[in-house]
């Protein structure tokens, strides 16, 4: 019987040696991120490119010196409530929130492969969304808000829908109405998380259905901002070689949905129409965010009572299915989404220490 013993006993060392390292070299990676993204945006930040604060150098020259922007109200909510700030700590707010949540997204990494795709993921947001202070800054501080409070302090589910539901509901009336349509779609989303593929079939063609009987002021409205902002920056001699605009007439249900279709096969397979580097980094982002997705509806599958693989994974897909409809190049993608992109990082860290509701 003497043979019993090697195996428990190995089994013992391998618990301890685990049990006692002091230091996880992803954690320490994560820091280092942090602090070098600190390091450029104190004395490096006026090398960066010209393009990736151009949003914000509008709210700032509402927030300087006045006025509303025509094309886009949202920059002057934005600088009014940045104003509250004020114009001389803006920059040091931008700055530690932007680090805070990038200390989240690098937080409670195990694995080699969990770091190089959160990696993925957190180099564009840093490169678009946390060099100047912008509208996503305070998306970054709203995803924060609902995910931290879920993950790292475990607040009730009832009080993190709560809360999506406040934040959204503020932001999508004041800032951005289309969060408004993320919400309805989040609710859709929701409900065919675990569902078969007939159920997603079947609101497939009743959300076409929806769309044929439309108004088509509405579809207008809705779809034809894409148009409205490439030629704004084609009249203003912006030169952006990944901006596409609509096959067909949004205003009629057919147009809308051709337009809805090429949309998203440019923004979801960029490597196809535009052959760069940058794009088949881009390319790689995608299948990293959709290879977290199809992950956490499986283990939805397993353990329909856990949260946050469903209710994250559901709020992620909302916010690709909107945004498909009216994003007019691929960088106001990448921006718009890896905003968001805590959402995809508190199912893997949910999937790491499973929390029991």
């Amino acid at each position: 019987m003497s043979h019993a013993i090697p195996g428990p006993a190995a089994t013992a060392r391998t618990t301890t040696r685990r049990g006692t390292r002091r230091f996880n070299q992803y954690s320490i990676a994560g820091v280092l991120i942090v602090f070098v993204y600190v390091i450029i945006y104190a004395y490096f930040r006026e090398m960066l490119p010209e393009k990736w604060s151009v949003d914000s150098a509008k709210i700032l020259e509402i927030l300087n010196y006045g006025g509303t922007d025509e094309m886009d109200n949202s920059f002057a909510v934005t600088a009014a409530l940045f104003s509250i700030i004020g114009s001389d700590n803006l920059d040091v707010f931008t700055c530690i929130s932007s680090a805070i949540f990038l200390f989240f997204a690098t937080h409670n990494i195990r694995r080699a492969g969990d770091f190089f795709s959160r990696l993925l993921l957190i180099a564009p947001c840093i490169m678009l969304n946390m060099f100047a202070p912008s509208k996503e800054t305070v998306v970054l501080i709203m995803t924060m808000c609902i995910t931290v409070t879920t993950i790292y302090f475990r607040t009730s589910k009832f009080l993190t829908i709560g809360a999506f539901l406040a934040l959204y509901a503020v932001y999508g009336i004041f800032v951005r109405n289309y969060y408004l349509l993320i919400v309805g779609a989040f609710f859709v989303v929701h409900y065919l998380w675990r569902r078969p593929l007939k159920y997603h079939v079947a609101a497939a063609i009743l959300a076409a259905g929806a769309v044929m009987a439309a108004p088509s002021s509405l579809l207008q409205t809705l779809q034809s901002p894409r148009d409205t902002s490439n030629a704004y920056a084609e009249q203003i001699g912006s030169d952006n070689r990944t901006a596409f605009t609509n096959i067909a007439s949004p205003a009629t249900g057919p147009g809308f949905l051709a337009n809805y279709v090429y949309a998203a096969t440019v923004l979801i397979t960029p490597v196809i129409y535009f052959q760069t580097p940058s794009d088949a980094f881009m390319q790689l982002m995608i299948f990293a965010m959709l290879l977290i997705l199809y992950k956490a509806r499986r283990r939805s599958k397993r353990d329909p009572g856990q949260f946050e693989p469903r209710f994250f994974g559901s709020l992620f897909v909302a916010h690709i299915l909107v945004q498909l409809i009216f994003e007019p190049d691929l960088g106001s993608f990448t921006r718009h989404l890896t905003s968001v992109m805590l959402y995809l990082i508190a199912i893997k860290v949910s999937g790491n220490r499973p929390i029991q509701r």
